[in-house]
């Protein structure tokens, strides 16, 4: 994965239109994993990459349940077995 660079990473949305399918090779090509498309100067959008987005989706998961196991043991009412939690992060 790439990381992000503020000179090639943002693009207004004009140059975009005029040179999209450079910019989705780029995401093919694993040069970038994101870009953010400006409008009138403001960031508009942002484009990821289909793994970035599902590394970022694994993530959200990781620390949803995370939060829930947090909330679990502020409340007195975790499971004390370890690999019923570990089953439930690698599932």
């Amino acid at each position: 994965m790439s990381s992000f660079n503020i000179e090639k990473d943002i693009v207004s949305l004009s140059k975009f239109r005029s040179s999209y399918k450079d910019y989705i090779s780029s995401f093919e090509d694993a040069e970038r994993s994101s870009l953010v498309l400006t409008q009138n100067g403001k960031a508009a959008a942002v484009l990821l990459s289909p793994r970035e987005y599902d590394r970022l989706n694994e993530k959200h998961e990781v620390m949803n349940l995370i939060a829930v196991r947090l909330q679990e043991i502020a409340n007195g009412d975790f499971v004390e077995d370890k690999s019923e939690m570990w089953r439930e992060l690698e599932a």
